[in-house]
């Protein structure tokens, strides 16, 4: 026999059997079942507790008397002091008539005349209202600015002699001042410049009539003539097609 197989007889030799302690132990538990069925029939049921008894007996008692009671106090009255009468406020003392000054003997009485007094319902009519007179074109100067003819048939005005809205001519000076820039010159320099103005505004014809002496202050006369370009347009009340104007610059510090 080789030696693998001697080992393996050996092993099967020494294995316990099994067999018989399971046996052992089914009986075992078969027997312990068993007794503990038959404890469970056999077992007497538990006896009655005996408990001593105890007798009462009830005893009434009589209710206690009423006691009658005492009546009630009457409440007392109490007598309200009637109140005392106040005395009246005194009375203020009433304001005493300022005595009107006697008026010397000849002085008379002014008295209101006729004329002096309306008549009752009659209308009163307002004074009238000085209408202002409108200021002469030209005459004026705002800033530097002034109207100065040529001396031709339009006069020293700077503009025809019916050209009398003194309102354009206050807006066209404002316009063109508010686009001068003066250069800096001697006090007292000042120029001549001419000007058309056409229906609708526009302007035409820019030149100098009189210059200055001073190359920079007759160049921004210019200037602001151009920039001012156009102008509003003429009033409608002004028939002609167009309006020429002179206008001087003076640098008046």
């Amino acid at each position: 026999m080789d030696p693998v197989s001697r080992t393996l007889a050996e092993i099967e030799r020494h294995r316990p059997r099994l067999l018989p302690f399971m046996a052992l132990a089914l009986v075992l538990h078969a027997g312990l079942i068993s007794a503990v069925f038959l404890i469970g029939i056999f077992k007497p049921g538990p006896r009655a507790a005996h408990l001593p008894t105890v007798s009462v007996r009830l005893i009434r008692e009589p209710a206690p008397q009423q006691r009658p009671s005492a009546p009630a106090a009457r409440p007392q009255s109490v007598a309200t002091p009637m109140p005392e009468p106040t005395a009246p406020p005194a009375a203020t003392p009433a304001p005493q008539p300022t005595a009107v000054p006697a008026r010397p003997p000849g002085d008379i009485e002014p008295q209101a005349s006729e004329d002096a007094m309306p008549a009752i319902g009659a209308k009163t009519t307002p004074a009238p209202t000085p209408q202002p007179q409108p200021a002469a074109p030209g005459t004026g100067g705002r800033g530097g600015l002034s109207l100065g003819g040529s001396g031709d048939a339009e006069g020293e005005s700077g503009i025809p002699s019916d050209f009398q809205f003194t309102y354009y001519i206050d807006r066209m000076l404002a316009l063109i001042e508010s686009r001068w820039y003066k250069p800096p010159v001697p006090l007292g320099t000042g120029a001549r410049a001419r000007f058309t103005i056409l229906r609708d505004g526009r302007l035409k014809g820019i030149a100098l009539e009189e210059t200055s002496g001073y190359p920079t202050f007759d160049r921004a006369i210019l200037r602001a003539l151009y920039a001012a370009n156009p102008l509003p347009p003429l009033p409608p009340a002004y028939l002609k097609s167009s309006l020429t104007v002179h206008l001087r610059f003076a640098n008046n510090g």
